[in-house]
């Protein structure tokens, strides 16, 4: 039973998408820190290597947030849950904007981001409402 829900969970679009967020976000704190690791950037006195450091870790945190709203058997949790990934998915964007106004050879990478930011509230906004209407 475990294994067929887990396998559900990776054919879901928000977690294929969040995927796909956080392999982007990824790269371009890559490019933007100089290949700096996550420790390196979150322990670093750079303002630029700090907002990367929150847009990897943001970015992170979605993957996990959506396994355990698909987990959670009560509904009431489970809409609960999935409400509070606007709150990552608002905090990616606004990360990529700080970024886009201080560091101008990467502000293509971040418009590309962002833009898959936006696919990712539609995609939520449609998650959340099939959750709505399984009740």
């Amino acid at each position: 039973m475990a294994q067929s829900n887990k396998t559900n969970i990776k054919d879901l679009t928000i977690y294929q998408k969040s995927l796909e967020i956080f392999k982007l976000s990824r790269h371009i704190a890559s490019y933007i820190t100089h290949d700096k690791d996550v420790i390196a950037m979150h322990t670093s006195k750079n303002y630029l290597d700090k907002y990367a450091d929150k847009l990897v870790i943001d970015s992170l945190e979605l993957v996990p947030k959506i396994v355990e709203t698909e987990n959670e058997t009560n509904h009431i949790l489970k809409l609960k849950y999935a409400k509070s990934l606007r709150f990552f998915i608002d905090r990616l964007y606004s990360n990529t904007k700080h970024l886009e106004t201080n560091k101008t050879n990467s502000s293509d990478f971040i418009k590309l981001l962002r833009i898959e930011i936006k696919k990712l509230r539609i995609i939520h906004r449609l998650y959340v409402k099939s959750l709505i209407q399984q009740n």
